[in-house]
């Protein structure tokens, strides 16, 4: 207990410019490596998952129906329009929400063994990946 005196006194003779957290950080600076492999393993696991999801919703985009526009019926148009979703790339959809649903659960399981100290937090971004690929292939599985 008597060693925080001597802390606190400096902290009142430092500039009052300086926050206390900012303070207390010189004194124990933080040892952890910022080139931790682990941290990269997650981003890289979170960038995957976004990727991942991203190009489902971009196969979702070519592989549903074709729509009749407004063109379509203003010029009077006979275009054949496919009126049903194209399997195979249905197929496609689900290996993607698959591959991002897996890389979201495994950054998020190596995130909480990360959540040790107060600045740690869970991506929020693994998280919303994770919903949207397991609705993704609720749909698929419902439906198929």
């Amino acid at each position: 207990m008597l060693e925080i005196f001597p802390v606190i006194l400096a902290y009142i003779s430092a500039e009052p410019e300086i926050s206390l957290k900012d303070f207390f950080m010189s004194f124990y600076p933080d040892r952890r490596n910022s080139n931790d492999p682990l941290m990269r393993f997650i981003a890289w696991a979170n960038g995957i998952a976004a990727i991942g999801l991203f190009t489902a919703i971009c196969i979702a985009a070519v592989a549903k129906p074709e729509a009749i526009t407004f063109f379509d019926r203003f010029y009077m148009v006979n275009v054949y329009r496919r009126p049903y979703w194209d399997m195979v790339m249905v197929d496609y959809i689900a290996i993607m929400l698959a591959l991002s649903g897996l890389t979201s659960i495994v950054g998020l399981i190596l995130n909480c063994k990360r959540l040790k100290r107060k600045g740690d937090y869970i991506r929020a971004t693994q998280v919303v990946c994770l919903v949207l690929s397991l609705a993704g292939l609720g749909l698929y599985f419902g439906y198929t």
